[in-house]
């Protein structure tokens, strides 16, 4: 009688926290703060330049001409600014879509970003882009996302990584593959700019500096 007393108990007082639980709060008005927090510039770029600004003082304190520095850049969200197609996909994605974008080369500079590479270029560091975007399938030489570094200020860069079509890997596992070769070739990694946590994942990161980034997770 206890047990089935107990078991009782249990059974009304999950059911009363189920019913209890807090509705989360509506996707709608999920979208328009992050609508809101992307579109009022001083406040999305005032967060980035906060980081951007830690990174260069970092930099400024702890430089050593002697090692073979390099400065890794994820590209989107980070150096890139893909908003104009997030919103108008309504934080929708799909490849075909996204593949059309990138393709277009209309991506904005995210500008503090371009000032902090600026910054490190002309300090001699090197700069590698590694991203998750792929190679284009349809425009060559250059492909769209050099094309539009380039057209976009991130000039005379010194490398960039594709993530390949396969082997299918996370993101996170092919950066930090990428990271680590880089190592072997005898490279120091001095700093590390990202949108995601993912972008820090694994050996050889070097300092890290997160951006902000409402609109998404990847991995």
């Amino acid at each position: 009688m206890l047990k089935k007393n107990l078991l009782i108990v249990l059974t009304i007082s999950i059911f009363i926290g189920c019913s209890a639980t807090k509705e989360p709060r509506n996707l709608y008005y999920a979208k328009q703060e992050v609508r809101s927090y992307i579109d009022d510039t001083t406040r999305y770029l005032k967060d980035i330049r906060k980081v951007v600004e830690e990174a260069k003082k970092y930099v400024e304190k702890n430089f050593d001409p002697s090692k073979n520095n390099v400065a890794i850049f994820d590209i989107d969200e980070t150096s890139l600014d893909n908003f104009e197609y997030i919103k108008h996909f309504d934080f929708g994605f799909s490849m075909e879509t996204w593949e059309m974008w990138v393709d277009s080369a209309k991506a904005k500079a995210i500008e503090p970003v371009l000032e902090l590479y600026k910054f490190l270029k002309q300090k001699g560091i090197k700069v590698f882009f590694i991203t998750g975007r792929y190679e284009s399938k349809n425009i060559k030489n250059p492909d769209p996302t050099i094309k539009n570094l380039i057209e976009v200020g991130y000039k005379d860069f010194d490398g960039i990584f594709f993530k390949p079509r396969t082997p299918k890997m996370k993101t996170s596992e092919f950066k930090a593959s990428i990271r680590k070769k880089l190592v072997e070739q005898g490279y120091y990694i001095f700093i590390n700019i990202g949108d995601q946590f993912s972008d820090f994942e694994g050996e050889y990161t070097g300092k890290t500096f997160k951006l902000p980034n409402p609109a998404y997770l990847s991995f």
